[in-house]
């Protein structure tokens, strides 16, 4: 398997279907590579061409800017690696550029492409941000003016105060080191640079207890030209930037303006138990704040809920499968309120 820097994932639906195209985009966490979420969309894919099979269907998403890898033979680079390293408002405008590239690419004359934007970790603080840019600015910002936004899914979300959550904390004392992810990013390629791949990838496997469809993308990471550095660097401006509340009320489905919009967007949250990226004070101060209550009138508020499974933060690794189910019932919602 090579470590590839997107997935892209279509279903050419019924041809006589007037129905418009619908394209599911992934926003990864951090670290950005998008090759560790390729199992569970395509678990979101093959749900997708079951149910919806007379749609027109793409299920895509790209690494984050700067998450250079290499496969196996160690001759595959892309997504500017060797540059950077780029912070969280570049991630964001690099996301909303991609975005945009995929719908235009998905698009079908007459139809208005129908948008479900899905995000993991800060790619869920990464998919607030492209819808507030998209309100501000619908003439002149990514997002073209006939696509229609119909839900935001956001995934163990750190969408706020990430610095107080406990690895948060933990990290925010290497942070305050000068230069520290430039200094890492040096140390990492000097300590693996001369290993080969596939020795990495069984030692990472070993250490990590990853399965090989995670071991190898890591293994990946590791030893591109400036993952570890951008990584590290990221997540470094994530600390000073996702602190309180910053989005206003259109947003969250409070605003009245949003209720009469015909691009009107759904939000979902499902949020770990004990996430060690999101403290528990925060999310449910969230929660007691912005999350519909099941009364008449917040319809529009997100959907915020507590995954009661265990799952662990990093999801990806080995719990595709129960996530993927929650999404699909939130898909579901999704397209029976747009139908």
């Amino acid at each position: 398997m090579a470590v590839e820097d997107s997935v892209d994932l279509t279903h050419v639906g019924s041809t006589g279907s007037s129905r418009d195209p619908l394209l599911v985009f992934f926003i990864t966490g951090n670290p950005g590579l998008i090759e560790y979420y390729r199992t569970f969309l395509t678990l979101c894919f093959d749900s997708l061409r079951t149910n919806y099979s007379d749609l027109h269907i793409k299920v895509a998403g790209t690494s984050l800017r700067g998450f250079g890898v290499q496969d196996q033979n160690r001759q595959h680079q892309a997504n500017d690696g060797a540059e950077g390293p780029y912070d969280l408002d570049q991630q964001i405008e690099h996301i909303g550029q991609m975005l945009e590239r995929t719908i235009q690419s998905h698009a079908r004359q007459g139809s208005s492409t129908k948008v479900i934007l899905m995000g993991h970790s800060v790619g869920s603080y990464i998919l607030l941000e492209v819808l507030r840019r998209r309100k501000q600015s619908p003439t002149t910002q990514q997002l073209s003016n006939d696509t229609k936004v119909i839900g935001g899914i956001c995934l163990f979300p750190t969408v706020t105060h990430i610095a107080k959550s406990p690895s948060g904390k933990k990290f925010s004392l290497f942070f305050a080191i000068p230069y520290f992810a430039a200094i890492a990013g040096v140390v990492v390629r000097l300590l693996f640079s001369w290993v080969p791949f596939g020795v990495l990838q069984a030692i990472v496997g070993l250490v990590t207890g990853f399965p090989a469809l995670a071991a190898e993308p890591t293994t990946a990471f590791i030893k591109s030209q400036g993952g570890v550095r951008q990584a590290l660097y990221l997540a470094g401006h994530e600390m000073e930037t996702i602190t309180a509340d910053a989005w206003d009320d259109e947003l969250w489905g409070i605003s009245k303006v949003q209720n009469s919009s015909s691009n009107k967007t759904k939000l979902y949250f499902y949020f770990g138990t004990d996430d060690h990226w999101v403290a528990n004070e925060t999310r449910d101060e969230l929660i007691a704040a912005r999350a519909a209550t099941g009364q008449s009138g917040d319809e529009d508020k997100p959907t915020m809920e507590i995954d009661m499974h265990g799952t662990p933060h990093g999801f990806c690794i080995k719990h595709n499968d129960l996530v993927a189910k929650k999404v699909e019932q939130y898909i579901a919602e999704l397209m029976q309120n747009v139908a």
